[in-house]
């Protein structure tokens, strides 16, 4: 199959990475786009694989998106939602056919999207919508606690990870830091006694136990996709609660109130010495030249014992079956491996990477859809298992 990845930041380098690596099969060609050609010919040169090619395209400009697109078996978007081009990408996909992917839509562009099925329906082309680490694994890992149950009370979803290796003095954003930006400053949706309610940015703290060495984390809600999509998949199970919240190590998140807090969650122009300039554009800028001109003082683990990144994904299912209360617990965890040298996010960047060649290889009808309404969880678990991510299920019952 012919993938195409658009962008090539730390997720779309991701998704090329894994869709060239031994773990995937079937992948004839991978088109690595992205408007900076130094940035993709360098990925390129990198991994070493014939199968690659690069295409410089501004997804700005959808003529040129669209000759792109036409006749490629599957279009993973990369692009950040906040870049503000995920609607013009995928409506691009549907007027070329192209079955299209992406890592998630921050909540209000998912619900935008969504209203898209019937039109990607008709046209016979599948859409897979937030398949990354979170969304994407966390909707997966509800419907496989969703699956256990006749009748679901409750879904809290979670991430969290901890680094503890080296502190870099040069700041490298885990993700992108237009999604990190609205994480922080935007208002979330939480499905909440089976409402949808408004709450602010960072609230509903809670302290989470997991497994160690993550230990206890306080964890938040951010805005987030899962509770546009999860609620409805699950309605006919009665669901009245699902949440999502986010832990992450401490100097991220201080660098990230701290960017907050002097006005980089504002999207108005700044006007400055005759320019129009928007925040988070120069921010992001800034980040990448610092990167680059400062790659030096990154340090580099030199063994898997300094690699000491610990992440997990959570989703607890409260139901019943029978009338009898159970809890489940179902977690994907994340330890240091050598698989995953060379990802910023393994896990979001491996399961888009999964999610394009399960689109690709026809196993998703035509129509939009979240992960939870048609991935396979135990198909996603064995691919995530060849990526030697760890799969738990627990479950817990009221006394």
């Amino acid at each position: 199959m012919d993938i195409i990845v658009l962008g090539c930041g730390s997720v779309g380098s991701g998704v090329v990475r894994d869709l060239v690596s031994d773990q995937s099969d079937d992948v004839d060609r991978v088109i690595v786009s992205d408007f900076r050609e130094e940035e993709a010919n360098k990925l390129v040169s990198e991994l070493g694989d014939d199968r690659l090619e690069v295409e410089v395209c501004d997804v700005s400009n959808t003529a040129q998106t669209r000759e792109l697109l036409d006749g490629k078996d599957v279009c993973v978007n990369c692009i950040p939602t906040r870049a503000g081009y995920q609607m013009d990408i995928m409506k691009t996909a549907l007027k070329a056919k192209c079955p299209y992917v992406d890592i998630g839509g921050l909540y209000h562009t998912t619900l935008k999207q969504k209203k898209l099925h019937e039109d990607f329906a008709k046209a016979g082309v599948p859409a897979l919508l937030g398949m990354g680490a979170a969304p994407g694994s966390t909707n997966i890992l509800a419907k496989r606690g969703a699956d256990r149950f006749e009748k679901v009370s409750k879904i809290e979803m979670y991430a969290a990870w901890r680094d503890f290796g080296p502190e870099s003095p040069v700041f490298v954003p885990p993700y992108s830091i237009l999604t990190l930006l609205d994480e922080y400053s935007e208002e979330s949706i939480q499905y909440i006694d089976g409402e949808f309610k408004s709450l602010p940015p960072c609230s509903g703290e809670k302290v989470v136990d997991f497994p160690d060495p993550i230990g206890k984390m306080e964890c938040f809600h951010t805005i987030h996709s899962e509770p546009a999509t999860v609620p409805n998949s699950f309605e006919d199970k009665g669901v009245e609660e699902v949440t999502w919240r986010l832990g992450v190590p401490e100097s991220l998140d201080n660098v990230m109130r701290s960017l907050i807090s002097v006005g980089f969650g504002s999207k108005k122009p700044l006007e400055l010495e005759n320019a129009s300039i928007e925040p988070e554009k120069f921010l992001q800028s800034l980040i990448w030249r610092n990167i680059k001109e400062n790659e030096d003082k990154i340090p580099e683990p030199e063994s898997l014992e300094e690699a000491q990144v610990y992440g997990i994904h959570r989703a607890i299912i409260e139901g019943t079956n029978g009338g009898e209360f159970d809890t489940i617990y179902v977690d994907i965890i994340q330890e240091p491996h050598k698989i995953y040298e060379g990802y910023s996010g393994a896990l979001t960047d491996m399961s888009a990477s999964i999610g394009a060649q399960i689109v690709g290889q026809g196993k998703v009808d035509p129509g939009v859809w979240a992960p939870e309404e048609c991935i396979n969880p135990q198909e996603y678990f064995e691919e995530l298992k060849k990526r030697k991510f760890i799969i738990r299920e627990t479950a817990q019952k009221e006394v």
